[in-house]
């Protein structure tokens, strides 16, 4: 009534934080009882968990938060899973790494090598989880000050690890 044409709504209080499950019941009841569109947001990991949340609770629009973190190709599989009822677009650890020092060179050519590396350093730690010898290599991550240091550990993965 106050003239909003766009609400989004996220299934979790402030007290929830991060925990627990987000509250899809709760967006589909603001849908029901607003003319504004709605835009949902929870626990949207995966295409699959973008268009459940559409279809439970008829909502306009996802908006995506975490689930991107370190995983960009997730917008593509949305739209994929949408518009032909499938993924296709499952990306390697090398289109993973790629795209992780893509976004590390827009960073220094936005902020600068020192803020965008230290920022960077959690960036890649979300594109790396699951690969094989992720926590070390997570360890060696969170020390590179450099674009280049942080080139040739990500790069590394792409080698055969040494086992010891």
């Amino acid at each position: 009534d106050a003239g909003a044409d766009v609400l989004a709504v996220h299934g979790r209080t402030r007290e929830q934080y991060y925990s627990g499950k987000a509250d899809w019941d709760i967006i589909a009841e603001v849908k029901r009882a607003v003319q504004a569109k709605v835009i949902g947001n929870g626990d949207i990991f995966t295409a699959q968990d973008a268009v459940g949340l559409l279809e439970k609770t008829k909502c306009d629009a996802v908006m995506v938060a975490r689930g991107a973190q370190g995983n960009p190709f997730l917008f593509t599989q949305i739209r994929e899973l949408l518009e032909t009822g499938c993924v296709k677009t499952i990306p390697t650890e090398e289109q993973k790494i790629r795209m992780c020092l893509r976004q590390a060179r827009l960073a220094v050519g936005q902020k600068g090598e020192t803020l965008a590396i230290k920022q960077m350093r959690g960036h890649a730690s979300h594109y790396i989880k699951g690969m094989k010898h992720a926590a070390r290599l997570r360890t060696e991550v969170v020390r590179a000050d450099t674009y280049a240091q942080l080139e040739e550990i990500l790069t590394g993965i792409l080698r055969p690890m040494d086992e010891t």
